[in-house]
C-alpha cells in the first residue's frame, strides 16, 4: 500500500490522525503523519495496511471511535 492511499483510506473513513493513531495503537499522531507525508514518508507496515483496506470495507473494531 502506497502512503497516498493510506491517507486517503483515512480520510473516507473521517478519521483524524489522532483518532486512527488511537484505533492503530501508535502512541503518537505523528506515526500516522510519517505515514502520511509527501516528503520521505515511511512505508506503511503490511499489517497496518492490511487493517486499513478492513477499515475501508467495514470492519470496526470495538474501540472505534463515534
Amino acid at each position: 500500500m502506497g502512503n497516498d492511499e493510506f491517507k486517503a483510506i483515512r480520510q473516507r473513513l473521517g478519521l483524524t490522525q489522532a483518532q486512527l493513531a488511537s484505533v492503530l495503537g501508535y502512541q503518537h499522531p505523528m506515526q500516522v503523519s510519517e505515514l502520511e507525508r509527501t516528503t520521505n514518508p515511511k512505508p506503511v507496515p503490511r499489517a497496518i495496511a492490511l487493517l486499513m483496506v478492513a477499515y475501508d470495507e467495514g470492519y470496526r473494531p470495538k474501540e472505534w471511535p463515534e
